[in-house]
């Protein structure tokens, strides 16, 4: 399944080609029948036949990507666009998640001022792969016919459209339509498979509601599959809603792949409150940003103040932004950098393009491609990363300093599912290291340990590896791992604690009473005995406290190990719950309130839970959902 946007001047015959290809009229509205002008997107599709080879009448340039896949026939999607400049929006609500196109000129009238737009407009989004139509071709004479196609060539000529193949036709007597199926079949057989990182985003271009059925949204399905019975969200309005039906060109499914055009049938949120521009994502699967900091692709004969309030076109909508301009990075190119502003939350990811429109003339003021969806708060900062040539995963790791790899992936656009291939790629260039489950740029990891050693200074008893970590804001787990790494920072982790290896002494866990104590503790960890129940002095207990290896709340000793399983579970059940009592910690940990108390209590301490009346709730420091 491919999907193509036609593109061209008003009234030279896209609509027209797309009805002869589909038999299908795709202007959808009375006033554009009686006008014989398309206003809004119209919508079409056919079954290609698999392609024979170039046509003798048409020369096609077919380009190798490097894919193992047949070339074959199938069903293909049109996404018919309005021409007039009035309409230009909804022109580009049409092609912003589409991979290929076809240009469509008329032989009479040749270039013309929305041509040249949308040629424009073509580029900036990236589109690679497409096919001009030089249609009304009967209109003409054979001398006629050929000028125009010298006056496409030299437009074409510094475009990447260039090598896009031409086909001459008209769509009242049906010359070259075949050709053009041809061509298209070429196309959708040589432009590589729709990109699928298993997180799936549809920009909605429609809304609406069916009797008997409900909401119903379409667009142009990208980046992953959705299936039917899918939780998702839609953004930028945060709503929920469950996937009851797919369906594509009249056919159901029961998973959608990216680069299908469908319609989805949602339950749980009525279509009033789903706008053009919208998109459906499963929760989580992006950042949703109000600034990122891009690449802007310049315009010809185009000036863009360094400060400025424009329209982007984005996905399938228009959203009013603020630019602000921050520099120029130099390379094998330079590159002009600077941030845009929504009004609004949207899911995005490093590589989204956007178009840019000035407010006042509506005219195309230069594109954007997204480079960091968690871009820093200073310029400076923003430049630098750009000038140091970093990849998307450091870039990430630039404001995540102690990332796991699904928020890598999120943050620079990865695979969802298997993004180690290129977290990998970047720790073997020494971009990156691997600590425990998180990973994080070796700058920030010398930073930390060195943080880490301020902190212990020249204490004889060190600290404690729980409390350093919190005082660092990072994971116990990944400060262990980080001393672990950096040996020749002079620090050890020994039970427990975070100490100079110089003032590391003989262990009291080690001892007999130790020994017992500690293994009493363990065998239970949430109602433990006390020392002197065990006939041991409470000084072994003391001990075993300045060792790290043993906590002591409200005068109860506990093993440490203990309260960090207590973390654990609570943590979990509270955000899975919403809210826990004291009597659910009770039965979840299986003790009894006199040593419930004293935990719940450190978990407060710690940020897990956060008391609410006699209640908790996840607490900033409780895990993630």
């Amino acid at each position: 399944m491919r999907v193509i946007a036609t593109a061209g001047h008003v009234d030279h015959g896209k609509s027209s080609l797309v009805q002869a290809l589909t038999g299908t009229d795709p202007d959808r509205f009375p006033e554009e029948k009686s006008r014989g002008l398309t206003i809004d997107l119209g919508f079409a599709f056919t079954t290609l036949d698999a392609p024979r080879g170039a046509s003798s009448t048409v020369a096609v340039p077919v380009r190798s990507t490097g894919s193992s896949q047949e070339t074959s026939g199938g069903v293909v999607g049109f996404v018919d666009v309005p021409g007039h400049v009035r309409f230009a929006k909804n022109m580009l609500a049409g092609v912003g998640s589409v991979d290929i196109a076809m240009l469509v000129v008329d032989a009479r009238e040749g270039w013309m001022p929305q041509t040249a737009e949308h040629v424009q407009i073509l580029e900036l989004l990236g589109i690679e792969h497409g096919c001009i139509a030089l249609t009304k071709a009967d209109l003409v004479d054979d001398a006629l016919l050929e000028l125009a196609r010298i006056e496409l060539d030299e437009h074409l000529a510094p475009t990447r459209l260039a090598t896009w193949p031409v086909v001459v036709c008209d769509s009242v007597s049906g010359r070259g339509i075949d050709d053009v199926r041809e061509v298209l079949a070429l196309l959708c057989s040589d432009a590589p498979p729709a990109r699928d990182i298993h997180a799936p985003r549809l920009w909605v271009d429609r809304s609406f509601s069916v009797r008997g059925v409900g909401t119903v949204v379409t667009g142009t399905l990208t980046l992953g599959t959705l299936a039917v019975g899918d939780h998702v969200s839609i953004e930028p309005s945060g709503r929920s809603a469950r996937v009851r039906g797919i369906e594509s060109h009249h056919d159901r499914l029961d998973a959608a792949a990216p680069g299908t055009r469908v319609a989805l049938n949602l339950v749980g949120v009525d279509h009033h409150d789903i706008a053009r521009g919208d998109a459906i994502v499963h929760p989580g699967d992006f950042v949703a940003t109000t600034a990122v900091d891009v690449e802007l692709l310049a315009v010809e004969g185009a000036e863009l103040a360094d400060r400025a309030a424009l329209h982007a076109h984005l996905g399938s909508g228009e959203w009013a932004v603020r630019w602000r301009r921050f520099g120029m990075v130099a390379g094998a190119d330079e590159r002009r950098i600077g941030r845009v502003r929504f009004p609004v939350a949207l899911p995005l990811q490093p590589g989204d393009r956007m178009v840019l429109r000035s407010t006042a003339r509506r005219a195309i003021v230069g594109g954007a491609v997204v480079l960091d969806v968690a871009p820093p708060r200073r310029a400076v900062d923003a430049l630098g990363r750009e000038a140091a040539g970093t990849s998307s995963v450091t870039r990430a790791l630039a404001g995540n300093q102690f990332a796991t790899a699904s928020t890598i992936a999120r943050l620079a656009g990865l695979d969802r599912v298997d993004p180690l291939p290129a977290i990998a790629a970047a720790e073997a260039a020494g971009e990156v290291e691997r600590l425990d489950d998180r990973y994080a740029a070796p700058a920030a990891i010398a930073a930390l340990v060195t943080a880490a050693a301020h902190a212990v200074g020249a204490r004889p008893d060190g600290v404690e590896l729980a409390a350093l970590a919190a005082r660092l804001e990072c994971e116990p787990a990944t400060l262990r791992a980080a001393i672990a790494a950096r040996p020749a920072s002079g620090l050890e982790v020994n039970a427990g604690n975070v100490r100079t290896k110089a003032a590391a002494e003989p262990s009291v866990a080690s001892t007999p009473d130790g020994a017992r104590l500690l293994a009493a503790l363990r065998a239970e960890p949430f109602a433990p005995p006390s020392a002197e129940a065990l006939e041991i002095a409470p000084r072994v207990g003391k001990l075993l406290v300045r060792e790290g290896v043993a906590v002591e709340l409200d005068g109860v000793l506990f093993a440490a190990d203990a309260v960090e399983a207590a973390k654990r579970l609570v943590g979990s059940a509270v955000v899975e719950r919403g809210t826990l009592t004291v009597a659910d910690i009770r039965d979840l940990l299986g003790s009894t309130r006199k040593f419930v108390l004293p935990i719940a209590k450190r978990l407060d301490a710690d940020g897990v839970t956060r008391r609410r009346g006699d209640d908790r709730i996840p607490g900033p420091r409780a895990p993630k959902a």
